[in-house]
């Protein structure tokens, strides 16, 4: 369930910090050397959203494309009041969302719409021609009498709703085939007209893969990079937003990430959950960052006021009630989720929950402004960033400046 706190806060904060994931675009310019990159292609963002739906219940007749719903079936896993999606409902709502085609709920294929990829013969050999984000279509009565349906995810894996008890997940082809005939995939989208451009500068935010070897970048548009080991698991490119993207956070394994809205709006993409958000609800202060409580697979997000709304995670306390020198920039917590700290823009660092004061630049005359915040796993201390490329070192290794 959800857990929504107002902001507030019950006691003086603690002083302290530690690991911050948001580099404000400062200090990514200097530190990676941003290139013009191209965004993720609409089969890309197919798959986004398919994925994002990670975990959510089977419901006969039940979603559609604006997400999931109940469609008033009784059945193992999707009682009355829980939404969720059939196999064709998924489909219908990832290709709709990527792409603004609506698919008949009937089963049948629109008219002159997409590209029909007919059975190659061998599971290997149609799995060699698929894209990510191609339909595929099952049961062996072909593409207007399929059983079962489902977005294509590259590496021979389909994203799908496939039956009463089994929420939506990844299967391979070769699972499926030993279940139904396969009828064949439709591509609604053409890779070779591909409208997606480079990501608008400055970049808002930044995302590490678990071991380092990659990472995502975002703009205030949404739209998504990935560099390295990294892969796009889709974007915002083309969807109107109410608000400009101000941060991207990845899922402890790398297989998802989260987009966040200055309104405090959520988008999930890969395997990340969405657990909830503050878009459309009325805030004092803009939201300004997010971190995950790898303990719940929930999360908080920090608004300027150091204001914490927690999804699914426990709500610690924040410094919204504390009247701040400067403004809150981020948030960050422990991977046990019994705490966590925030960092305003002169160094000053808060904590709640369990943490340890190591210091801070608060009070001390800076060139420019903090802009970001790391932690040190070896040790547990933390370095603060300023947007000038300083660093300022906590208990941790001083490695050098920008």
């Amino acid at each position: 369930m959800t857990a929504l706190h107002p902001k507030s806060v019950t006691g003086p904060s603690r002083m302290v910090g530690v690991l911050f994931l948001f580099v404000a675009a400062v200090g990514i310019l200097t530190s990676v050397g941003v290139r013009p990159a191209s965004a993720a292609t609409p089969g890309d963002r197919i798959v986004g959203f398919a994925a994002s739906e990670s975990g959510i219940p089977y419901c006969d007749g039940g979603g559609g494309i604006g997400g999931p719903s109940n469609g008033g079936v009784i059945e193992s896993g999707c009682g009355p009041g829980v939404k969720g999606f059939d196999c064709m409902s998924l489909v219908q709502y990832a290709v709709y969302q990527a792409t603004g085609i609506a698919l008949p709920g009937d089963g049948n294929q629109p008219a002159g719409v997409g590209t029909v990829l007919e059975p190659a013969g061998t599971i290997a050999q149609d799995t060699a021609r698929l894209l990510p984000g191609d339909a595929v279509y099952w049961g062996g009565s072909g593409l207007d009498g399929f059983a079962h349906s489902g977005v294509y995810a590259g590496d021979g894996y389909v994203w799908d709703a496939i039956g009463v008890d089994q929420p939506v997940q990844r299967h391979t082809m070769a699972y499926l085939a030993t279940i139904y005939t396969y009828d064949g995939a439709v591509r609604y989208w053409d890779p070779a007209t591909d409208a997606s451009g480079p990501l608008a500068l400055p970049v808002v935010g930044v995302a590490s893969t678990p071991h380092g070897d990659g990472y995502w970048l975002t703009d205030a548009a949404g739209d998504v990079d990935a560099l390295g080991s990294a892969v796009v698991y889709g974007s915002l490119t083309g969807h109107p937003l109410n608000a400009p993207i101000i941060h991207i956070v990845a899922t402890p394994d790398g297989r998802g990430y989260w987009l966040v809205g200055g309104d405090g709006g959520i988008f999930s993409f890969g395997d990340a959950v969405f657990h909830g958000s503050m878009g459309g609800r009325h805030l004092n202060r803009p939201v300004v960052g997010m971190a995950t409580d790898d303990a719940t697979g929930g999360y908080w997000l920090v608004a300027s006021d150091g204001g914490i709304f927690a999804f699914d995670a426990p709500f610690l306390g924040s410094t919204g009630g504390i009247r701040l020198v400067r403004s809150v920039i981020g948030m960050t917590a422990l991977a046990d989720g019994q705490g966590y700290w925030l960092v305003a823009s002169d160094g000053g660092v808060f904590n709640e929950g369990a943490s340890r004061f190591l210091g801070s630049m608060g009070g001390s005359p800076l060139v420019a402004p903090v802009v970001g915040m790391a932690t040190d796993s070896g040790t547990g201390g933390y370095w603060l960033a300023g947007g000038d490329g300083g660093i300022f070192s906590f208990d941790a290794p001083f490695y050098g400046a920008g």
